[in-house]
């Protein structure tokens, strides 16, 4: 008999760690907030549970839905712990830290340092868009870096969107959420587990056959920019690719942004991938600023701390 939700329940018990309560549910996990019982500290979990492979089970255990998936869940386990094991090695201040790994209930469980503080979701929608252009150029090189780390380390992160990124009271900003995270010559055997979202994912994350690598994120970096300047819906890629209606960011934004910055935005969103920056050094030469607009933390922090900032210079 299956659970009608895949959510552990509050209070219960897994390795260490006690479950406070559910943070999101994505189609290949779940986050938690949960207490380590052995320092009382607070942490992130996140539960493997592809929803196409797998089900709870009404002991919490995770099944596979039919004997079809149960060789893919298998596999899909396996190569998360994988990844995990080389993620836990990344140390880099704007990259969440991850701790440790373990198994439970059937599945796996990845256990992130807890990083209080705001999704950038939650400032764009306060904004409806509307960021300045100092502010992008204070929050994205310090992300942009942390990825070079994870993609100099044969890793893709395959899941850069504004709620994966959290911007701490300092202004500090974190790229969160290597669930989705699988190594770049893993990329086509992999795609049965691609996390796909619709105006942030380029096409090549679709197709069966689609070649990710650093060019995959460099998109996503690039919609993220682009949902900064203006709260609107971005089309789905992969209609981009059959007819792109998307106006150039250099267009739509040229009374707001610097044509090197979007410039760069309109690179990073191009549909075909060998038309993209093919390295995050590429993308990084291509957004930095001439001049010195990035006024760091400090700036950030005064920032982030007023609820509408967005039309002040730092």
């Amino acid at each position: 008999m299956t659970v009608q939700s895949n959510q552990l329940p509050q209070n219960t018990r897994v390795g260490h760690y006690l479950i406070k309560k559910t943070l999101s549910a994505g189609g290949f996990g779940i986050v938690y907030l949960a207490i380590d019982q052995r320092n009382q500290q607070i942490v992130v979990i996140k539960e493997y549970l592809p929803n196409r492979l797998a089900q709870r089970e009404a002991d919490l255990a995770v099944v596979p839905r039919n004997n079809e998936c149960k060789g893919k869940l298998y596999e899909g386990r396996q190569l998360f712990l994988l990844e995990v094991s080389a993620l836990k090695k990344l140390h880099h201040p704007n990259i969440v830290h991850i701790t440790e790994s373990f198994e439970a209930f059937g599945t796996v469980y990845i256990v992130m340092e807890y990083r209080p503080g705001r999704s950038l979701q939650d400032y764009i929608n306060e904004s409806n868009g509307g960021f300045k252009e100092h502010v992008l150029r204070a929050v994205f090189p310090p992300l942009i870096d942390g990825l070079r780390l994870v993609h100099a380390n044969n890793l893709l992160h395959l899941d850069i969107k504004p709620g994966n990124i959290l911007i701490q009271k300092d202004g500090t900003p974190i790229l969160l959420d290597f669930g989705a995270a699988i190594r770049k010559n893993m990329s086509r055997t992999m795609q049965h587990r691609t996390v796909i979202t619709a105006g942030f994912s380029p096409p090549e994350q679709y197709d069966q056959k689609g070649y990710c690598g650093p060019w995959t994120d460099i998109y996503a970096i690039g919609a993220t920019m682009r949902t900064c300047i203006e709260n609107e819906s971005l089309p789905v890629s992969t209609e981009r690719r059959e007819k792109d209606t998307l106006k150039p960011a250099t267009i739509a934004f040229k009374r707001k942004c610097s044509q090197d910055l979007l410039e760069a935005m309109d690179w990073a969103m191009e549909v075909d991938p060998l038309l993209r920056p093919q390295t995050i050094d590429e993308f990084l030469q291509a957004f930095h600023h001439r001049g010195d607009d990035d006024k760091g933390p400090g700036m950030l922090s005064k920032l982030f701390a007023k609820r509408m900032p967005w039309g002040k210079a730092g």
